[in-house]
């Protein structure tokens, strides 16, 4: 079974000095944003011969929170990567903006379509799954995943849900 891990991504100036962290599930109107990934279709990708690259294609539809709305929030282009949009939700201090897309946020589906490479290991590992990054939302009790479907946001992940340790790389 494929676990999805979440990390929560805290803005710049909720960092503690300390380290230590204390969240309060009774803040009310405090938006919470996690990264995290999530398998497409359940694509499961045999993985053999170490050092070998091969080609790989998937595509097909997935229904989830428009990341493209996020995206205008911060004013970053469709296709770039996901990091980019938790590095500037980092630094800002003021969600103001963030919660309105929040709450006027819908599903939609959308198509896909990636093309890939991936290498094989020397670690033993037999299957990947491909995923792309996933910006959850949490605001007064209602969680929205925004699965931002996008070549820059794929990866290859193991079924644990850790980092695949052979050669993943979206084309095109």
């Amino acid at each position: 079974m494929y676990v999805t891990k979440f990390s929560l991504i805290l803005p710049a100036s909720k960092l503690p000095a300390g380290g230590a962290l204390a969240l309060s599930g009774q803040e009310h109107d405090k938006i919470e944003c996690y990264q995290g990934t999530q398998a497409v279709n359940n694509y499961g990708i045999s993985v053999v011969g170490a050092g070998s690259w091969a080609k790989g294609k998937i595509g097909g539809s997935i229904t989830a929170y428009d990341y493209r709305a996020l995206y205008q929030v911060y004013n970053l282009k469709e296709g770039e990567a996901a990091n980019y949009w938790f590095i500037k939700y980092s630094k800002e201090k003021n969600h103001d903006e963030l919660k309105k897309t929040f709450e006027n946020s819908t599903t939609v589906t959308t198509k896909y379509a990636l093309e890939f490479e991936i290498q094989g290991n020397d670690w033993g590992v037999n299957a990947v799954y491909i995923t792309y990054q996933v910006i959850r939302l949490v605001l007064n009790g209602v969680t929205k995943d925004y699965v931002v479907t996008n070549p820059p946001s794929s990866g290859a992940q193991l079924p644990d849900g850790s980092p695949y340790q052979g050669g993943f790389k979206p084309v095109g």
